[in-house]
């Protein structure tokens, strides 16, 4: 078995899977999922205020039909009251016509409120409008960043899957099954190199007398951790 060749197979699978990792990963990715956000949250805002515009309007426009309801009704008073010479009937229609003027009074101060409340909905609409077109430039803009930065990256991922075809051809079929297998068991890492006594798959020691041991064993014969049985580049 040629670990060594195996060990070149685990670094580019390892590069591979970084790439795709990395792939997923972009910052670009979330600065786009940021500015999306940004969008919809203005464009609902503005969803909002319009809502709350229309109903200003509905309330004015009722309270249009009912100030001209009530000046009517008062007009008519005012005519009746002419016409009456008894006083407890002059002092009932006073009444109702005080009445009536409350109530125009307190629907001309909501009436002056909405319009106030109105104009300052337009403003901030108008503000919304200028935010909405730089957040759809934003939104651009990123997107193309991604766009980019995501081709880049997969480029890489291609060169990578290319110079993996190069070192699978030179390695036997009955190895890659093994390194298949190894890879499955030990998260993606079939092979490993010994630093300073240690395992570069699980990072536990190796004793002395196992790397005694390991240096012994014959050229072709694959060297395993005693720990947690990867394949030793030796």
């Amino acid at each position: 078995m040629d670990v060594k060749a195996l060990y070149e197979l685990q670094k580019v699978d390892t590069a591979l899977e970084q790439g795709k990792v990395a792939l997923e990963k972009l910052p670009e990715r979330s600065q786009l999922q940021s500015a999306i956000a940004d969008l919809a949250g203005i464009r609902r805002r503005r969803a909002e205020m319009r809502a709350q515009q229309q109903a200003m309007e509905t309330e004015l426009t009722a309270i249009e039909k009912a100030s001209a309801s009530i000046d009517t009704h008062h007009a008519k008073l005012e005519r009746q009251m002419k016409t009456i010479i008894a006083a407890r009937e002059a002092e009932a229609l006073q009444h109702e016509m005080q009445t009536l003027e409350t109530q125009r009074n307190e629907l001309d101060d909501r009436g002056l409120l909405l319009l106030e409340t109105s104009a300052a909905t337009d403003d901030e609409l108008g503000q919304l409008v200028e935010a909405e077109a730089a957040a759809v430039s934003n939104e651009s803009l990123a997107s193309a960043a991604l766009a980019s930065a995501a081709q880049s990256k997969t480029a890489e991922i291609d060169v990578l899957q290319e110079q993996r075809l190069v070192v699978v051809s030179a390695i036997e079929q009955s190895d890659i099954i093994i390194y298949d297998r190894l890879c499955a068991s030990y998260k993606g890492i079939a092979v490993a190199v010994i630093q300073h006594g240690v395992c570069g798959g699980c990072h536990m020691d190796i004793s002395v007398s196992e790397l005694d041991l390991i240096k012994r064993l014959p050229a072709d014969q694959a060297a395993e951790c005693p720990n947690c049985n990867r394949l030793l580049v030796r």
